[in-house]
């Protein structure tokens, strides 16, 4: 965990490179995430343009197999949208 906190921090502000995405885009964040706090996700979706944000109750930064029934259709979905 801390080589990944090391890895946030040394990245700097990403905004501008993320409003650069023009693929579709699905940012997934779990609501207890313990190494990007809260606000990332929806910073993150709001970056990049037409990013669509979706928050998974109860789950933290590693997706956890109880998460999986959840994410899935979120997914397929996002992969099944025309570009």
């Amino acid at each position: 965990m801390r080589r990944q906190i090391g890895a946030i921090r040394a990245s700097g502000n990403r905004t501008a490179a993320l409003a650069r995405i023009t693929a579709p885009t699905l940012v997934i964040h779990g609501d207890h995430d313990r190494i990007v706090r809260p606000d990332g996700g929806p910073a993150t979706a709001r970056a990049i343009p037409g990013a669509r944000f979706v928050s998974i109750p109860g789950m933290g930064h590693q997706v956890h197999p109880l998460a999986v029934p959840r994410l899935l259709p979120l997914i397929t979905e996002h992969l099944s949208r025309p570009a």
